[in-house]
């Protein structure tokens, strides 16, 4: 089988993932502290508190966190539900998702794509595979970190997950990559570096492929794999389609 299009997650899979979410998560949990104790939400709730609630146990991002494969919706209402601050859920959400997207712009200098994946997606691209990006993140922070990285031109569909369409592991990402690219599901080979994203290409009827490069270690993603390798730097897609 030929196989047609490359879906691809985004933080962890392409990009630098631990000291830009890290540094981010950060400051995104106190913004939101800050944010509710202005509107009589629980004092008590420490900033350690809010960091495990969502995968962060001291400086490690623990794989099946909502910070590792969950949209920001999720983790606001995490959050939400652990402070109880006097607003509306849509509120906090806005808060929530403001703050991320400003953390992200504000460690720019942690924006990088991982070593050998610019050249890697550029040869795909020379040999006229489809490529694509399936991400939990949020639209603006996905479209400045992709710019940042400068990986933006590489890519025929950019999908992230904004309130707008199911987010994995549900299928809708990678079908939308499917119908703007005229493929079907079983023509794309899904990469990403946790189980969840596994799971989203087992689901939608890809291959997968996942990668050490983010938060999962080999005998979380072997059994949930088709292949699991270092990086997406070090795939043999001519390889790939010998074998299946």
């Amino acid at each position: 089988m030929k196989f047609k299009g490359l879906l691809f997650d985004k933080d962890g899979t392409l990009l630098e993932f631990h000291n830009l979410w890290l540094n981010v998560s950060h400051g995104v949990s106190q913004v939101v502290k800050d944010y509710s104790n202005q509107h009589q939400g629980h004092q008590n709730v420490t900033i350690t508190a809010l960091l495990s609630a969502i995968g962060i146990e001291g400086d490690v991002v623990l794989n099946h966190g909502l910070l590792a494969s969950n949209p920001v919706e999720d983790i606001a209402q995490a959050w939400f539900d652990m402070l109880a601050p006097d607003v509306s859920i849509a509120a906090f959400t806005q808060v929530t998702k403001a703050a991320f997207n400003q953390q992200v712009k504000h460690h720019c200098e942690w924006i990088q794509a991982l070593p050998g994946v610019t050249e890697k997606l550029r040869a795909f691209k020379q040999q006229g595979i489809y490529l694509g990006i399936a991400t939990a993140d949020t639209k603006d922070a996905t479209l400045y970190s992709l710019a940042k990285a400068g990986l933006s031109e590489l890519f025929d569909y950019i999908g992230y997950s904004d309130g707008d369409i199911e987010p994995k592991p549900a299928p809708a990402l990678l079908n939308a990559f499917c119908q703007q690219c005229g493929i079907e599901p079983h023509e794309v080979i899904m990469f990403g570096d946790t189980v969840s994203d596994m799971e989203f290409g087992h689901r939608a009827g890809a291959k997968k492929v996942g990668v050490l490069t983010g938060t999962a270690l080999r005998d979380e993603l072997a059994p949930v794999a088709d292949l699991v390798i270092s990086s997406v730097a070090h795939f043999d897609l001519q390889a790939f389609n010998a074998l299946d």
